[in-house]
């Protein structure tokens, strides 16, 4: 049977229906006392029933109707004698309050579209609960019990300190049956399954199920790690592989959502890229660790402060990987609040804040190119290029290329305007040749259809054949 990456809350339930060490060098890992986290995270756990109304036909029915045909039932609703009225769904998830005055913290498709939340309680009180906040991107929400507290409430842990093989628990409402506790290990961290943009997962063998969604993953403190939220299965069942939202994602998105009703993202102006291998052994660089500027784009919040060929390696003291873990960074933080940069320019680090700002729509224009103005074109042989000063004054445009020279391999098209080499930027064909001479490889910033990119050239091999002009 395929495998399925299954959402918790099927949400959930329709009802009704080494090296060795030696022994010095390391103590034998002991289990926390879960049945002591438990005790102390239960009453903060709450069951989550939503009603969701089935939509209606074309014929204003419900898409499960009584007996009798969608005909009969059609002709009884024109004549005005009978309307059969639609049925709900009822879904179960989890979710637990975070402070005492009755905010919780659940998944968002736990309780999508539904018209009526309520919350059941350990000790048997059932409450209705509103919705405050959704953040639809994160599959994340926040809910309120508008009732006397205080509540019993978790607190959050730091996700960013979990390492492979920490203990964890796991508290739900697997298929509606009731609260139940799993325990486990962290299998692994920053997972990316393919769920959204911001996917960042912490992964667990604790024993997650359909009806955990919004439940807590707590560490040995008994402190919130995570939101149990989806799980890999080839039945819809558990097989030791759960994913769970990182609190480091989850406590700024739900204080957004109770101070604001949403979470609003920013961005800080930058274009990024991955570091390639290419790019690795051309700027002799340890790793592929990290992630390269591509552009500082005009008048945002990095303008003046990165630019083109920068590599920052870290935000908030967190080691980036790649471009994925630089936008999940990114995504945690909210318009109004700063990030602090590491990065290295020229083989020397230096750290930077940015402010987060609300993100700018960026016109998006040709590259400058009027064939009846063009000068004539410089042929370069060590790029394989014919290239003439952009008008546009940030570069030198390709008005030709070889066919099968250096830069024609490296995907290097005509009509794209090459910024710089390496940290050098360049305006005219005489600074491009300039930059070149001598050089085994060449990391190109190149502005092309898709937007500036760093494009790493192998020099050691060169043709003379003709150039083929851009656009035949």
């Amino acid at each position: 049977m395929k495998h399925l990456l299954v959402l918790l809350a099927a949400c959930t339930m329709l009802f009704p229906t080494l090296t060795a060490l030696s022994p010095a060098a390391w103590a034998i890992p002991v289990p926390p006392a879960i049945s002591q986290i438990a005790n102390n995270a239960i009453p903060a756990v709450v069951d989550i029933s939503s009603i969701d109304p089935l939509k209606r036909g074309d014929h204003g029915l419900g898409a499960n109707v009584e007996a009798g045909s969608a005909q009969a039932d059609s002709t009884r609703e024109s004549t005005g004698t009978l309307i059969v009225p639609p049925k709900a769904n009822q879904a179960l998830g989890t979710g637990f309050f975070i402070s005492p005055n009755g905010y919780i913290v659940t998944n968002h498709h736990v309780i999508a579209g539904a018209s009526q939340i309520t919350v059941t309680m350990q000790n048997g009180s059932v409450y209705d609960a509103k919705r405050v906040g959704v953040d639809k991107i994160a599959d994340l929400a926040v809910l309120k019990v508008e009732a006397p507290g205080p509540f019993p409430y978790l607190q959050f842990g730091s996700s960013s300190k979990l390492e492979l093989g920490d203990w964890v628990v796991a508290i739900g409402n697997p298929f509606g049956l009731g609260t139940s506790i799993s325990a486990g290990i962290v299998s692994a961290l920053h997972r990316n399954i393919g769920s959204g943009k911001y996917d960042d997962f912490i992964q667990t063998d604790a024993a997650i199920n359909r009806g955990n969604s919004g439940g807590p993953l707590l560490n040995a403190l008994g402190h919130v790690i995570g939101v149990d939220s989806a799980i890999y299965s080839p039945s819809g069942g558990s097989v030791g592989v759960g994913f769970a939202i990182p609190s480091s994602m989850v406590q700024p998105v739900a204080a957004q959502l109770i101070a604001h009703g949403q979470m609003d993202r920013g961005w800080i102006g930058l274009r990024i890229e991955d570091v390639s291998d290419a790019m690795k052994k051309a700027w002799h660089l340890q790793s592929t660790d990290g992630v390269v500027v591509a552009e500082a784009v005009a008048n945002g919040p990095a303008a003046g402060i990165l630019k083109p060929g920068d590599l920052i390696t870290a935000i908030d003291g967190r080691s980036l990987t790649d471009a994925h873990s630089f936008s999940v960074s990114i995504g945690e933080r909210a318009v109004g609040q700063k990030v602090h940069l590491t990065f290295f320019r020229r083989g020397i680090v230096h750290r930077a804040s940015i402010l987060v700002s609300a993100p700018k729509s960026l016109p998006v224009g040709k590259l400058p190119h009027s064939k009846k103005s063009q000068p004539k074109p410089d042929h370069l042989p060590a790029l394989g290029i014919s290239v003439i000063a952009s008008p546009g004054a940030d570069g030198v445009l390709v008005v030709a290329i070889t066919a099968d020279g250096p830069a024609k391999r490296a995907g290097l098209a005509a009509n794209s305007v090459i910024q710089a080499v390496g940290p050098v930027f360049v305006t005219t064909p005489g600074q491009l040749e300039k930059q070149l001479a001598g050089r085994k490889q060449a990391s190109l910033l190149v502005n092309g259809p898709d937007g500036p990119a760093w494009i790493v050239v192998d020099l050691t091999h060169t043709t003379l054949q003709p150039a083929q002009r851009a656009g035949s």
